[in-house]
C-alpha cells in the first residue's frame, strides 16, 4: 500500500516545475484553435498539480517522510537537541493533563483519597504514574528550558569577550522575540474565532461576525500585554495561552540580566545568577526564577564543557584517569538521578487536598512565602515546582541516559511540533472531545456504572482517540504558521537593521 502510494505521488510531483513548452508553443502547422485548447490544458494541469501538492501538504509530516524521503534531509542534532525533547514531551503531557481534567475527572485526585467515590482509585494515580497528565509542572519546566535556550549563545560569547557579536544576538534576540511568540497565537487564536462562528465548540459567539471579529482583537490585546511580568489569567479564545506574555516578559528580563552580568567574571555571574534568583523566588517572581535558572544551567554546563577541553589536554596515564573518574561519575549520576526522582514526585502533586496526600501533606505545609497563603492550591505548589523543574533540566544536562531518551526520534518529533502542539490541543479538544467521549464511554459500558478498569480503559481509548486529530492539526499548524512566523521574523530584522559595512 505506502508502495503504491509512493509510486502515485512521484509520478504526480516529479519535474512538477519543468513545463513542456513543446505542448504550449505554437508552430507553422499550429492553428489558434489547437493552440488554446493546449493553454487550457496547462492550467488545468497546473491546477491539478497544485491541489496535489495541497493534498500533500494536508498529511502529516512523517508520513510525507515514508512516502518522499528523497525530498526530507535527515534530521539533526545537536548538543543541547534533548532539551527540545524534553520540551516536546511536557507539551504532550499538558493536553494530557486538559483532556484529563475536562474528560475524565476521576483521575484527578491523589491515590486513594477518601473523595466519597465508592470506586477505587486507578493505578495511574499513583505517585509517578500521575506525571504522565500533571500538566502543571511542565510549564514551569517550558519557563527553564527557554532561559536555557535563550541565554546559551549570549553566554558564549560572553566567555569568549566578544561583546561585539554579543550585543547583535542579544539585539536579534529582542527585536525578533515577540513575533516568534504572538503571531503563532493570533493565528491559533483566530482560528477559534473561525470555530465560534461555525458552532464547531461550545462557546456562545456574538450575534454578528464583525462583533466576533472586534471582541477578538481585545482578546489578541490583552494576550500580547505582558506587564504584569506572571498574574495568571484565563484569556478569551484559548485559556492556555496565558503563559505566552509571561514568556515575553521574562524574555526581556533575562536579556537585561544577561547585558548586566556579560562583562563579568564567571564566578561572581554564577553568584549573581543565583542571587537574582532566591530573590525572586522569595518576592513570588517564580517565572523569573526560572528563567535566571535556565541561565545558571547554561553557564553550568559551558563551564564544565570548558573543564572537560582542559582536561583532555592534559597527559595522564589512561588508567589513572579511569580510575579516578568512575566513582566520581558513580556518585555525579547517583545525585541527579535522585533530584529527578524527587522532582518527578513533586510533580504529582495534586490541584486539590495535598494535605491529604500521603508524602507530600509532611512537605507541603514547609513551602516558603508568599506562595502557601495563595487562595488557589495549584499556586501554592508554584515554588515547588520552579525547584523540580530545575532539578529536571539539570539531571538532563548531566545524564547521558536522559539525554538518549530525549533525543530519540519520536521526542524529537514532539520537539518540532512541541509549540504547536501546546497552542492546537485546547482548540482540538473542544471540537471533538465532547463528540468523541460520549462513545468511549458507551463503548466501555456507560459512566454512570464504571468501575476502576472501565474509567482506565476510557482514560485510554478517549485520549488515543484524540490525539490523531491533534498531532494532525499541531502538525499542519507548525509547518503552516509556526515556521513561517520564524522565518518572517528573520525576514523583517533583515529588512529593519542597518547593514555593516
Amino acid at each position: 500500500m505506502l508502495r503504491s502510494l509512493r509510486g502515485l505521488l512521484a509520478g504526480l510531483l516529479s519535474n512538477s516545475n519543468e513545463p513542456n513548452y513543446e505542448l504550449i508553443h505554437s508552430n507553422a502547422n499550429t492553428s489558434p484553435m489547437s493552440t488554446m485548447y493546449t493553454t487550457n490544458d496547462d492550467t488545468f494541469s497546473h491546477l491539478k498539480l497544485s491541489f496535489t501538492r495541497f493534498l500533500f501538504f494536508l498529511i502529516p509530516s512523517p508520513i510525507q517522510r515514508r512516502l518522499q524521503p528523497a525530498h526530507f534531509k535527515p534530521q539533526r542534532l545537536y548538543a543541547t537537541s534533548y532539551l527540545d525533547g524534553l520540551r516536546g514531551v511536557a507539551s504532550l503531557i499538558v493536553f494530557f493533563c486538559h483532556y484529563t481534567e475536562g474528560n475524565v475527572q476521576f483521575m484527578i485526585p491523589s491515590y486513594g483519597l477518601p473523595i466519597g467515590d465508592p470506586v477505587p482509585s486507578s493505578f495511574m494515580q499513583l505517585p509517578f504514574l500521575r506525571v504522565l497528565y500533571s500538566g502543571r509542572p511542565m510549564v514551569h519546566i517550558f519557563f527553564v528550558i527557554s532561559g536555557f535556550v535563550l541565554s546559551l549563545k549570549p553566554l558564549k560569547l560572553a566567555r569568549a569577550h566578544n561583546y561585539a557579536d554579543l550585543q547583535t544576538t542579544l539585539s536579534s534576540s529582542v527585536f525578533r522575540r515577540g513575533m516568534r511568540l504572538f503571531l503563532p497565537t493570533t493565528a491559533s487564536t483566530f482560528m477559534v474565532m473561525i470555530f465560534i462562528r461555525m458552532r464547531l465548540v461550545r462557546v456562545e459567539g456574538f450575534e454578528t461576525a464583525s462583533q466576533q471579529f472586534m471582541d477578538w482583537l481585545h482578546a489578541i490585546w490583552t494576550i500580547a500585554y505582558s506587564w504584569d511580568w506572571d498574574k495568571i489569567w484565563w484569556p478569551q479564545y484559548d485559556v492556555h495561552v496565558w503563559t505566552i506574555p509571561i514568556e515575553m516578559a521574562q524574555s526581556m528580563f533575562l536579556f537585561v540580566t544577561i547585558t548586566g552580568l556579560a562583562r563579568c567574571k564567571v564566578w561572581i555571574r554564577l553568584f549573581m545568577f543565583v542571587v537574582i534568583m532566591l530573590y525572586s523566588l522569595k518576592c513570588g517572581r517564580w517565572a523569573a526564577f526560572e528563567f535566571v535558572g535556565g541561565a545558571l544551567v547554561a553557564e553550568v554546563g559551558l563551564i564544565q564543557q570548558a573543564r572537560a577541553e582542559r582536561h583532555s589536554n592534559k597527559e595522564m596515564p589512561v588508567s589513572d584517569e579511569e580510575s579516578s573518574n568512575s566513582w566520581q561519575t558513580s556518585v555525579v549520576y547517583a545525585f541527579w538521578s535522585m533530584n529527578f526522582v524527587f522532582a518527578m514526585w513533586i510533580a504529582g502533586w495534586p490541584n486539590t487536598d495535598v494535605l491529604k496526600t500521603p508524602g507530600l501533606s509532611e512537605i507541603a505545609p514547609h513551602t516558603m512565602e508568599p506562595y502557601w497563603s495563595q487562595r488557589r492550591q495549584e499556586e501554592q505548589a508554584f515554588s515547588w515546582f520552579a525547584l523540580g523543574a530545575m532539578q529536571v533540566v539539570f539531571a538532563c544536562q548531566q545524564l547521558p541516559l536522559l539525554q538518549k531518551f530525549f533525543t530519540s526520534g519520536p521526542a524529537q518529533y514532539l520537539a518540532n511540533i512541541s509549540y504547536a502542539l501546546y497552542l492546537m490541543h485546547g482548540p482540538i479538544l473542544d471540537v471533538f472531545a465532547h463528540r468523541w467521549m460520549p462513545i468511549v464511554w458507551w463503548a466501555v459500558g456507560g459512566r454512570e456504572n464504571s468501575g476502576m478498569w472501565t474509567r482506565t480503559f476510557a482514560w485510554w481509548g478517549g485520549m488515543l482517540g484524540l490525539i490523531v486529530p491533534i498531532f494532525w492539526a499541531s502538525d499542519i499548524f507548525w509547518r503552516a504558521v509556526d515556521i513561517p512566523s520564524v522565518e518572517f521574523a528573520k525576514w523583517l530584522e533583515g529588512k529593519c537593521i542597518v547593514k555593516e559595512d
